[in-house]
């Protein structure tokens, strides 16, 4: 196999053909924690649709952040404080610090997003 086209290792975030939908929502969060998400990544690999917002957020905008959960989560509550993002619905919530994600506060949000939509694939 060509190690070059073997998604998560390949920069561009195209996903093997094989992969579901978890796997490459949960290859994106690991690149976002990490802060390896290169310039020519494939943002809407896990998010269709809404890669460009998910791009944004990323960099550090906190309406794109608030306009992609309002696209993918529009039931689950959400916010801010200090320094954690969460999000939540209930019976499930998840978190992320803002100084482990570089200071972007609308990158610990991406990530708890992220980790929202891969929790609910395990629901389906």
């Amino acid at each position: 196999m060509n190690k070059d086209l073997d998604y998560p290792d390949n920069d561009t975030g195209y996903k093997r053909m094989t992969d579901t939908r978890k796997e490459t929502l949960t290859a994106l969060r690991d690149r976002v924690q990490a802060g390896k998400v290169g310039q020519w990544f494939n943002w809407d690999s896990g998010i269709k649709g809404h890669g460009a917002g998910a791009r944004l957020a990323y960099k550090g905008s906190l309406d794109a952040a608030k306009a992609l959960h309002d696209a993918v989560l529009p039931e689950w509550e959400y916010g801010y404080d200090g320094s954690i993002a969460w999000v939540k619905l209930p019976g499930l919530r998840t978190s992320y610090r803002r100084d482990s994600m570089g200071g972007l506060t609308s990158r610990a949000w991406l990530l708890a997003i992220l980790s929202a939509l891969i929790a609910m694939e395990d629901g389906e």
